[in-house]
């Protein structure tokens, strides 16, 4: 028990000759009393009784049942021969007890037996000031503890997993946040407003689960506004006024700033204060800050205002809030909005975008530019300086609100044609929309910049950005030719934001290609020195830079590198809030270079987070689901393999950035190979190549390499298989690419094997397999090993050779065994089995075929009759005569006790 008073609570329970226990729960209405007092009676040591009473009112008709319990249960405590009484009395709703029903209570507390527990539970704001819970001070028998538990709001956590137990999904993190606040975590409003976000699910209006727009459009549920109107109404005038005030204000204020909301005097204001703290309608929020516990409740009394009051209450609240040290820039922009005044308006709304932004609020900004820019009271030079606003900082929006903000730019009207036109770019970008741009698209978005006169840099950002190499249906040259003009664009300006965006974009290129210009694009000193100097755009661009860093060393194979980037980017990032955008590609490389280096512990619950992160935007969590695809692949979990890349929400490969084409492709590749379907695994890698070939950029082959020559092979083209082998080539063998240089290995090793010179294959996997081992790729350096002891047994190269090919392959089989690929590890056991068969002696399996004990230990792997199928080259009716048979012979009910009898 992590709570002392249960310790000693459920002692004196559980020992009828030690001294009783009273326990005092208080808390608010809502807060969890009864759910605190019904995990009592479930804990109540079993065989003992336990009694729940519920404090009558004064006008309440069951008012004398519970006095004949009381008076029942005060008799037989004071009765030694007692038999059968409970040992756990639990008297609920004690403040609303009147004067008889505390002198009962009061009774049965100073009769308390030992062994026995008393537990009473009230609303402290309901209670009379200054008056003693049972109306004098409580007196029990020697010894007895008194303990006190104070109830409140729900743990963060706690509130979490109870909104995602009620929906049935997984909920954001910002959604949970902003529920967790307008409810003030209490638990019982909690529970009321969730059914309402489950509606807006149901009802299509949210159908991907419920949003921070569906949180905030919330209103008090029926108890909670019932209540607090109710003790309003009780208030006198001058304090219903504070409370009106206090609820347009929404948020903690100071008794100045009350009364400059009310007109009241300081003295007034200090008597009204009291009294609306005494009837818990206001709460006191510290220090010398009052208002609502629950945001809700704050709406349901601001609702009940008419319409004109609630106006003027709200301007009179951006008035106040402007005199404060620190101005809540967001809050006056969001009362002077609800007021009507369009005066101080704008430059509000520009000083809260900017809050919004250092804050990491990047939705909030980009709602309140929406907003504003839609509303054509604005006059034309204040929403163009709202626009010049928005454009600066749409980087850091997600994809939905860009997008949405620069639909409104695009049509608004009443902007100057050069915002109108800045704004058609930037929509264009992949920064701004789902899909990057193709070739056409891209030159569309260069003319459009250059009709820009007073914007020279977008055009500079423009071919920065054409320059990144992933881009699909742009060819390297094009590329270069990008990358030059945007260096000389570059060289003509000294301002540091144009500088670090260029820069960001132009880094991916010249690391892809080896080239030493790439040193100069990026931050040029450790972490804390130059990274965390200039403005925070400038930082974005600079975390930005290296996180593209960090995802062009990945494709190269320089995962060293790209961990040390991606750290040095995340650690600036998370500094300097660099949006959505970063923050999605910083998990996305994360993942992959975690698959790629065999970090596979949670990597694919990380990988189904992402994916449903990105629900609103699929193409964002691609990488998530080839690494999802990749992961089932090795464990042989073949149609969940091709969901995750074939699925409605997979783009399609035309579309998808280069590299991560590559990969899916290769993923799809092998799957084909695995099921046997020769003439579907060349398709795929055909298409794949012939992307790879009009891009130009063959160390993004490196992936494929392997598994695509393999597939021309088993389908019986070695014509196109030497293509692609000299293709992969062509790629300069340099320092800078030494995972092309581990896929050169890999092909030319499978020619060999193809050509009959398994000796000299034999040592072209091996030099393979130390070749991914050195990177680290595990995976792969454990599947060459494979490859290789499969040659070396083929070409038995003699006793001192097998020895060394069994000591590659058991090591093969310990990594991917670690791994989790189960599928490879049962076909790699299969082939250890076959180089190293048992000692002679009492057989292993008794009554099993050798035969039988592979397929038996394949079985009781996972693998599926298919699955076996494949990696033993059966058939899948062999196989099926295999396991009954193993089975009978093994006595073992199902395939689920193979593990237990092997």
């Amino acid at each position: 028990m992590s709570d002392p008073w249960k310790a000693v609570l459920h002692g004196s329970l559980a020992d009828p000759a030690r001294p009783g226990t009273v326990l005092l729960v208080e808390g608010p209405a809502g807060t969890g009393k009864s759910h605190l007092v019904a995990g009592l009676r479930r804990r109540h040591p079993a065989g003992s009784g336990c009694l729940t009473l519920t404090c009558p009112g004064p006008s309440d008709g069951d008012a004398q049942h519970a006095f004949d319990a009381l008076d029942a249960l005060t008799r037989a405590f004071g009765d030694p021969t007692r038999a059968a009484v409970p040992t756990l009395l639990v008297v609920e709703d004690v403040h609303r007890a009147d004067e008889r029903t505390r002198c009962r209570i009061r009774r049965l507390a100073r009769t308390l037996p030992n062994g026995c527990a008393l537990v009473l539970t009230w609303r402290p704001e309901d209670l009379p000031a200054a008056r003693p819970l049972l109306g004098e001070p409580l007196s029990c028998p020697p010894g007895t503890a008194v303990l006190r538990v104070r109830t409140g709001p729900l743990p963060a956590a706690a509130a979490r997993e109870l909104t995602e137990r009620t929906l049935g999904a997984r909920c954001p993190d910002d959604v949970i946040e902003r529920l967790y606040a307008v409810t003030g975590g209490v638990a019982q409003v909690l529970v009321d407003v969730l059914p309402v976000l489950t509606g807006t699910v149901l009802a299509g209006t949210a159908p991907d689960g419920p949003t921070v727009d569906a949180v905030e459009a919330l209103e008090a549920p029926p108890r909670l506004a019932e209540t607090v109107l109710r003790r309003l109404a009780g208030l006198p005038a001058d304090a219903r006024r504070l409370v009106h005030a206090a609820a347009v204000l929404d948020g903690p204020a100071s008794e100045a700033e009350l009364a400059a909301l009310t007109d009241l005097t300081a003295e007034t204001v200090r008597g009204m204060l009291l009294a609306a703290l005494t009837a818990a309608v206001l709460t006191d929020l510290g220090p010398r800050r009052y208002g609502f516990r629950v945001p809700l409740a704050a709406r349901a009394v601001a609702a009940s205002l008419p319409a004109p009051e609630r106006a003027d209450l709200h301007h009179r609240a951006a008035q106040v809030l402007r005199r404060r040290a620190d101005v809540p820039w967001p809050q006056v922009a969001g009362h002077l909005l609800a007021a009507g005044v369009r005066r101080g308006l704008v430059r509000a709304a520009e000083h809260a975008a900017e809050t919004h932004a250092a804050a990491g609020r990047h939705r909030e900004a980009a709602r309140l530019l929406q907003d504003l820019l839609a509303d054509r009271r604005i006059p034309g030079p204040a929403r163009a300086r709202l626009a010049t606003a928005a454009l600066r900082r749409i980087a850091g929006f997600t994809l939905q609100d860009a997008g949405a903000l620069l639909d409104t730019l695009t049509g608004a009207p009443l902007l100057p044609g050069p915002l109108r036109a800045q704004a058609r770019v930037l929509q264009g970008l992949s920064l701004c929309t789902p899909t990057t741009p193709d070739h056409d698209g891209g030159l569309h978005l260069e003319r459009a910049a250059r009709t820009l006169p007073d914007e020279p840099g977008l055009a500079a950002r423009v071919l920065a950005a054409m320059s990144m190499p992933h881009w699909p249906g742009i060819p390297l040259a094009e590329h270069r030719q990008c990358a030059e003009r945007a260096g000389a664009a570059l060289a003509a300006t000294t301002d540091p934001v144009l500088r670090a965006a260029v820069n960001a974009n132009l880094v991916g290129l010249l690391l892809t290609l080896g080239d030493p210009g790439a040193e100069q694009a990026l931050p040029a000193r450790p972490l804390g020195e130059d990274e965390d100097n200039g403005d925070a755009a400038s930082a974005g661009h600079r975390a930005r830079a290296l996180c593209n860093a960090a995802d062009a060393t990945l494709w190269l194979g320089r995962y060293h590198d790209s961990q040390a980037f991606l750290e040095r980017g995340a650690a600036l990032a998370g500094r300097h809030h660099a949006g959505p955008h970063v923050a999605h590609g910083i998990r996305s490389i994360r993942l992959l270079l975690d698959w790629a280096t065999g970090r596979w512990t949670g990597l694919a619950d990380r990988a189904a987070d992402l994916v449903a992160d990105t629900a609103r935007t699929p193409v964002l969590g691609h990488e998530a689901r080839t690494v999802l695809a990749a992961l089932c692949l090795a464990r042989g979990e073949w149609s969940q393999c091709r969901a995750w890349l074939a699925g409605g929400l997979a783009p399609h490969p035309d579309q998808q950035l280069a590299p991560v084409a590559a990969l899916s492709s290769t993923v799809l590749v092998r799957l084909a190979l695995a099921r046997g379907d020769h003439d579907d695994a060349r398709a795929h890698a055909t298409q794949a190549w012939g992307r790879l070939r009009s891009k130009g950029i063959w160390a993004w082959a490196a992936e494929l390499a392997p598994w695509a020559v393999t597939a021309a092979l088993s389908a019986g083209d070695p014509a196109t298989a030497r293509t692609m082998a000299r293709d992969l080539r062509t790629a300069p063998a340099a320092p800078h690419l030494p995972l092309a240089a581990a896929a050169r290995r890999w092909c030319l090793a499978t020619l060999a094997e193809h050509d009959g010179d398994l000796a000299r294959a034999a040592d072209g996997y091996r030099a393979a397999a130390d070749a991914y081992a050195a990177l680290p790729r595990p995976y792969m350096a454990a599947l060459a090993a494979e490859a290789a002891a499969r040659c070396a047994a083929a070409a038995g190269e003699g006793e001192d050779a097998d020895r060394d090919t069994v000591d590659r392959l058991t090591d093969a089989l310990l990594v991917l065994t670690g791994l989790g690929a189960t599928h490879d590890a049962a076909r790699v056991r299969s082939r250890l089995r076959a180089l190293a068969p048992p000692r002679r002696g009492r057989p292993a399996h008794p009554g099993l075929s050798p035969r039988e004990r592979e397929v038996a230990e394949l079985a009781a792997g996972g693998l599926t009759n298919r699955q076996i199928a494949a990696a033993l080259h059966l058939s899948t009716r062999t196989v099926e005569n295999h396991v009954a048979r193993v089975l009978r012979k093994l006595s073992a009910p199902s395939r689920r006790d193979l593990p237990a009898r092997l």
